[in-house]
């Protein structure tokens, strides 16, 4: 089994953000039996990437911080995860519990949580989004410091993303 981290706006989505989750999810679909989803919560574009990959039949892990704004559906497809942790501890968790780390579009989380993913060893693929989380690729390159612990990969389009991940889990 393989963990997917999945860094993503805790705002209100743009169409551009939606389409992006779609892409990502159905582009993954064919794995659904050999992936777990980890996301940091059930509010903005994390609730929209839990909605689609619960119609796609993916199971989710959520890790929650401590009084979260929303609860995320508890049934057949969820773990949920109730840390009592602040928001930058539960993505510790949720980070480190994770084989590799897509980032759909974010902004000082989301960069929190490709910096602790590039700390721990492991992979970033960055969906470029319009949003924040560009600027890490595209301003630092694949390494944000001379030790290289992993790479963060911009992938241009959803499809580019999908290719990234499979090839890392070896699908």
């Amino acid at each position: 089994m393989k963990y997917i981290g999945v860094a993503a706006y805790s705002g209100e989505p743009s169409p551009r953000l939606v389409r992006n989750a779609e892409c990502f999810i159905k582009g993954l679909a064919g794995f659904r039996d050999r992936v777990y989803l980890l996301l940091g919560g059930y509010w903005g574009l994390m609730r929209t990437i839990a909605d689609l990959a619960v119609e796609e039949g993916f199971r989710i892990i959520f890790t929650l911080p401590l009084n979260p704004p929303v609860e995320p559906p508890n049934n057949e497809y969820t773990v949920i995860i109730r840390s009592d942790l602040g928001y930058v501890s539960r993505s510790t968790l949720m980070v480190k519990s994770s084989d590799i780390l897509v980032a759909l579009g974010g902004g000082i989380g989301s960069i929190l949580e490709i910096a602790m993913a590039y700390d721990y060893g492991k992979p970033v693929v960055v969906l470029e989004s319009g949003m924040d989380t560009d600027r890490i690729p595209l301003r630092l390159g694949e390494y944000l410091d001379s030790r290289r612990k992993s790479r963060i990969m911009l992938a241009h389009t959803c499809s580019e993303a999908v290719e990234l991940v499979k090839e890392f889990l070896g699908f």
